[in-house]
């Protein structure tokens, strides 16, 4: 099954200059946190919102049926934000929104005047909830049948979002259990990201078929996209997972009968880079070894039922447990797969000389 896309093509974006788009202005308030549609409906500068690009004739926008929700969660990176939020102009489908979901401290009054002029909706969590629970709170405001992700410091490819749009309204109703992503562009200078954005591509999308559950895996910064629907039945992302919340959500995903769909070309820019002291740094290395561990743990119990029709992405998660064991020193690795039940002995002896390796490396990393 394949479906052609290919956005037009767009002009980079100056780290500098803002793009100054009208939209309405909407309040809204939910347990835990606020959220405002910011808009300047008789700015000077007022072009098209983010929130909307197509409305049938005699119906205002604000009234109009939101099919596809942008969810950005974001933590103290207020430059990078203004650059995704920049690129999403690029991609966005027709009947779509944007949902910001700030984690971290007040915005600046730049970025919520950027905010304001792109007609996107601003979400204020508690604090420090992490990124599963950002999510979760963006899921909660969406109006749109299909949540569509991105992460605060990446760009969208000009188009993506666009002919995943396509490619639903072709095959799929809002009900349906589906779920799909693309390939990665990873770069570390900014200026490259925003070219590789606007380069014009061809996206062909289709079904992610096989057995591999690993293959089905996927980064929610990865232009993933998902229903509505699905989100609902598995219950969303775990908010107590800060790191690997992406697998635990794909292994939910497959549990409940989801189909996969796959996008081979590069539809999301990963950026790589240093973020700098003014940003905030990579959540992953946020966390340490000890606790990352137990995140996969976690996984490898929740998740152990789908976990065993696939012994390869079973090992798979084993060995980045055991590895984030072994670094954090203790026998707790090895006495948690001595236990470990639907593991063959053949296995679990290669998995034991797997964190025994890994053992040694960090003992004498740590001299």
């Amino acid at each position: 099954m394949r479906l052609p896309g290919a956005g037009r093509r767009s002009p980079v974006w100056p780290p500098s200059k803002a793009l100054w788009l009208g939209g309405w202005v909407v309040q809204r308030s939910f347990e835990g946190f606020s959220s405002v549609r910011f808009g300047q409906k008789n700015s000077p500068h007022r072009l098209k919102p983010l929130w909307s690009q197509a409305e049938p004739k005699g119906q205002k926008m604000g009234d109009m049926r939101i099919k596809y929700s942008v969810i950005i969660p974001t933590y103290n990176r207020e430059p990078l934000l203004a650059e995704a939020l920049q690129s999403v102009q690029a991609a966005l489908p027709d009947c779509s929104e944007v949902i910001v979901v700030n984690d971290g401290t007040e915005f600046e009054r730049p970025t919520c005047d950027l905010i304001e002029a792109l007609g996107a909706v601003a979400v204020k969590t508690k604090g420090g909830l992490g990124a599963g629970a950002a999510r979760n709170i963006g899921a909660d405001c969406a109006r749109g049948q299909w949540l569509l992700f991105l992460d605060d410091d990446d760009l969208i490819a000009v188009g993506y979002w666009q002919a995943v749009a396509r490619y639903i309204d072709a095959y799929f109703q809002s009900t349906d259990l589906a779920y799909g992503f693309c390939r990665a562009n990873p770069q570390s200078d900014r200026r490259a990201m925003q070219h590789a954005a606007a380069a014009q591509t061809v996206f062909h999308i289709q079904p992610q078929v096989g057995r591999s559950l690993r293959s089905k895996i996927a980064g929610l910064g990865l232009g993933f996209w998902v229903s509505k629907t699905l989100f609902q039945k598995v219950g969303g992302i775990n908010p107590e997972l800060r790191t690997n919340e992406d697998t635990d959500f794909c292994l939910k995903l497959l549990g409940a009968g989801a189909r996969c769909h796959n996008t081979p070309s590069q539809g999301a820019v990963i950026f790589q880079g240093d973020h700098g002291r003014a940003a905030a740094s990579s959540t992953t290395k946020r966390y340490g070894p000890r606790q990352r561990a137990r995140y996969f743990k976690h996984i490898l119990d929740s998740q152990a039922e789908i976990l065993a029709t696939d012994s390869k992405t079973q090992s798979w998660l084993w060995k980045r447990y055991l590895k984030m064991e072994a670094r954090a020193g203790g026998m707790q690795g090895y006495q948690s797969l001595r236990k470990a039940a639907g593991l063959a002995a053949g296995r679990k002896r290669l998995l034991a000389a797997y964190w025994a390796v890994w053992r040694v490396l960090a003992k004498l990393d740590r001299r």
